[in-house]
């Protein structure tokens, strides 16, 4: 049970590095104001949290509990 856990985390924390590479990029390189990249940011970043929130819930990983 714990090398899943040890997976679980793997697996969020790799997700998280790679989107926040993916739209810190996309940020900087298409968004000119610093408003917008602040605001790009926060919106993507709500999104994507919430996406992987449900699909964890979906496939019943509760390495979080």
């Amino acid at each position: 049970m714990t090398a899943e856990r040890g997976i679980h985390a793997a697996v969020f924390i790799l997700l998280l590095v790679g989107l926040f590479a993916v739209t810190g990029w996309a940020s900087i390189r298409y968004i000119d104001d610093l408003i917008l990249k602040i605001a790009g940011f926060a919106l993507s970043w709500g999104i994507i949290l919430l996406v992987l929130y449900v699909v964890f819930r979906k496939l019943d990983w509760q390495w979080w509990s």
